[in-house]
């Protein structure tokens, strides 16, 4: 039976009237993804996203099954040394594999007070210079991490056996990722925004 708003409780029938950016403050989304408006960049940019959350997912579920080897191993016959090495590693790669999607979102840990004293092209200026030192690092750790990489000596992790080739190269994909958003950031917000223009991004 259908009901209108007058016939719902007081409480029910506030939270219909509640204005959008206090439904986003309880747990909605407030910062859409960072994308571009052309195709097919908008379509390849969100299926990477996607990608990041898939591959992040499945090392958080590595990391819970390695951790629950390792309780159950001190209730049943054998050792598993390797267990609590991968659960590490696989820890830190999926830091990096999501540190990207985290920047297109701009979910990374940060005080924002400078948004509550600037506004418009100063706020939008010091974004950009922001998103720039994001670029600058991310493209200092990729060359460094780069170069660690073709450095490799054929060394291996001490309890799997991993190359530490592979290992050292998840964080060259992490920081591209990084600079990737970094760099939209720059041409689709902070620009338009500098000079005045709608920014190109949109959700």
């Amino acid at each position: 039976m259908a009901h209108d708003v007058a016939d719902r409780p007081p409480a029910e029938a506030e939270s219909l009237d509640r204005p959008p950016a206090e439904a986003e403050s309880l747990g909605g989304e407030s910062n859409p993804e960072l994308l571009p408006r052309r195709e097919p960049w908008r379509t390849i940019v969100h299926g990477i996203g996607i990608g990041e959350q898939v591959v992040g997912a499945l090392l958080m579920l590595v990391v819970l099954v390695l951790v629950l080897a390792q309780v159950a191993q001190r209730y049943v016959p054998g050792s598993f040394p390797w267990t609590g090495e991968v659960a590490r590693l696989a820890m830190v790669w999926a830091t990096f594999v999501m540190a990207g999607y985290l920047a297109a979102f701009d979910r990374h840990i940060a005080i924002h007070v400078v948004d509550y004293v600037l506004a418009g092209r100063a706020l939008a200026t010091l974004k950009l210079a922001a998103n720039v030192v994001v670029l600058a690092t991310s493209l200092a750790m990729v060359y460094a991490t780069y170069q660690l990489v073709t450095g490799d000596i054929g060394q291996v992790t001490a309890a799997a056996q991993l190359p530490l080739l592979y290992v050292n190269a998840v964080p060259i994909i992490g920081f591209s990722l990084v600079a990737l958003r970094a760099a939209l950031g720059i041409v689709l917000v902070d620009v338009p925004g500098v000079l005045g223009r709608t920014p190109e991004a949109v959700a």
